[in-house]
């Protein structure tokens, strides 16, 4: 063991120097992950003796694999920038600000719904730097909306951007021939199922409290000074509880449900859309609603913590203006589900049928381990994202001068995405493949399969427990939940497989970790700061949401190790 632990040492080199430049001199992401690629590479060449053309090809291999994961994001963001520049943004912002009175009932509104459906159909940061100026719109303090855009989107990354985390990051990694290794070997298809379905049961328990958690939370940290304690919080959220709990029932039982029933590309876009109607409808009947609205403590006597350094005369403009019908601003994301949600239902048996439309290459260099394929009418980024978009242009009666905008603010913002996402997959493959190098390697051992052994030995029988924990370092230092499984799915894959419990299962907890992780990530907090104009408060930030995310990863654990030795020890 020894020996392995030393290797394992080795391995994780170039995670832990890119990890370092991250946090320690705050280097960009791609900067950070090349300089990781190249010790991975040394490592791999020098130490590990791969064989050079082996090596490349891996290089490569992982470059094309991060193609799929690039078109998603690219389609995200392009409808995104479409709806912007027409004003279908500004109308939706201008529809929450005459929904309800109490800050509560408006918080989860915006929280469970949504932020629900934005990370759906964007991820990526957006639903934060979108909700929390909302909620400053609607009089919340500078760093309560800060706080709270980052801690509803907690339980939503899992299912980012049509599924980008598990069809991007873990497919990335844990592919068709490694699962065919497996004893009892089932494809690459069914396994994601199982990671969607898994992933569901656990966040979806999560949203049943989380919205009662939020508003605890809200008022323990924002409310008057007689609710600034435990008690005085806990009697703030007790009339409201009811309206929370109910909405975040349906949208766990919704985002469950979709997850495991039918894919992995809709559960939150379906669970937003639905706990979004259904709280509109309750908020407008006065269902569950509390009769006395809860207001924040008046403006003046708001501390320079909660205005984040900023004055009041600061925050009071930016009002959203009403640029074109709600139901019209809202269509392109109702389309985009509506698309994903027909192709993906089981009994249309249409998945099989899209997967069938590719283009790749069969043997990367020669190498035929390495085959790279893209089902351009399967993926999200392609089919329907990128044809929604256009046609929102001509729903909305786009001139060229905007749609030349919308195409070239998209090119801008997924260029620096793009170089991190091929080189972070691309250094993940090395440390894969270097176990696999058929012109034989010094090790028995890869670099990824060492990591794997150590957190199996380190670990042990609590592996359920420790892997969201894993998966939320990664998103805490990266900010991103698909970037996360990138790099440790198929550690947490190989670890599971040594401990001798469920893999599907503890990469579902990878990826709830690493969607936890968004909370105190370095990145994000930086990006709401910089949304919401309160940079340089982002330790007041991460003070608070500390909080949830210690909360949120010991449930998960909880969860995990309940699923795994209790209701489906079995599982593969």
């Amino acid at each position: 063991m020894v020996g392995t632990l030393t290797l394992a040492a080795l391995a994780a080199t170039p995670i832990a120097a890119a990890f370092a430049l991250l946090l320690v001199f705050r280097w960009s992401a791609a900067r950070s992950m090349g300089v990781g690629w190249l010790i991975a590479t040394v490592l791999g060449l020098a130490y590990w003796q791969m064989d050079p053309g082996w090596w490349v090809a891996s290089a490569i291999y992982g470059g094309l694999e991060a193609i799929d994961i690039i078109l998603i994001v690219f389609g995200a963001i392009l409808l995104m920038n479409y709806l912007d520049i027409s004003g279908a943004i500004s109308t939706i912002r201008w529809h929450f600000s005459g929904i309800a009175t109490d800050r509560r009932i408006q918080l989860l509104l915006i929280g469970l719904g949504f932020e629900t459906i934005i990370e759906g159909v964007a991820g990526f940061g957006t639903p934060g730097a979108l909700a929390a100026p909302l909620l400053i719109g609607l009089g919340f303090p500078p760093l309560g909306a800060a706080v709270f855009a980052l801690f509803f989107n907690a339980p939503n990354p899992q299912f980012g951007a049509a599924g980008t985390p598990i069809l991007g990051g873990v497919n990335a990694v844990i592919t068709e021939g490694k699962l065919a290794e497996a004893a009892e070997p089932i494809t690459q298809a069914q396994f994601q199922a199982l990671v969607s379905g898994y992933s569901g049961v656990v966040t979806g328990l999560a949203f049943a409290f989380w919205g009662v958690l939020g508003i605890f939370l809200l008022a323990y940290w924002f409310g008057n000074e007689h609710e600034r304690s435990i008690g005085g919080a806990a009697r703030a959220t007790a009339p409201v509880a009811p309206f929370a709990l109910v909405l975040g029932v349906v949208a766990g039982l919704t985002q469950w449900s979709i997850a495991w029933f039918v894919g992995t590309e809709l559960p939150s876009i379906v669970a937003g859309f639905v706990v979004f109607g259904l709280g509109l409808a309750m908020a407008d009947r006065g269902i569950l609603v509390p009769e006395e609205p809860w207001m924040f403590p008046e403006r003046e006597s708001w501390s320079d913590l909660w205005l984040g350094g900023l004055t009041l005369d600061s925050i009071s403009g930016d009002e959203p203006k009403k640029e074109m019908p709600v139901l019209l601003a809202w269509a392109p994301y109702l389309l985009v589900g509506a698309v994903l949600l027909v192709t993906r239902w089981p009994t249309l048996d249409l998945v099989a049928t899209l997967q069938e439309f590719t283009i790749g290459i069969p043997a990367v260099l020669g190498y035929s381990d390495l085959s790279w394929n893209l089902q351009y009418l399967y993926l999200p980024g392609t089919m329907p994202f990128i044809p929604v978009a256009i046609l929102t242009g001509f729903l909305y009666q786009m001139d060229s001068s905007d749609t030349a905008e919308a195409w070239r603010e998209s090119v801008r913002q997924i260029g620096p995405a793009a170089v991190t996402l091929v080189v972070v997959v691309s250094l993940t493959q090395i440390l894969i493949q270097s176990g696999a190098d058929p012109a034989s390697a010094r090790f028995d051992a890869g670099m990824m399969d060492a990591l794997s052994q150590a957190v199996a030995f380190g670990a042990g029988a609590a592996l359920p427990a420790v892997a969201p924990w894993i998966g939320a370092l990664g998103g805490f230092v990266t900010g991103s939940n698909t970037v996360s499984d990138i790099l440790f799915a198929a550690l947490q894959y190989d670890a599971a497989e040594q401990v001798g419990v469920s893999r599907s299962i503890v990469v579902a907890l990878q990826n709830v970790g690493g969607g936890i992780g968004n909370m105190i990530s370095v990145q994000n907090i930086a990006a709401i700061s910089g949304v919401v104009g309160i940079t340089g408060r982002e330790g007041d930030i991460l003070r608070k949401t500390i909080v949830p995310t210690i909360i949120f990863a010991l449930f998960a654990g909880a969860v995990g190790m309940v699923l795994v030795y209790v209701v489906a020890p079995g599982a593969f």
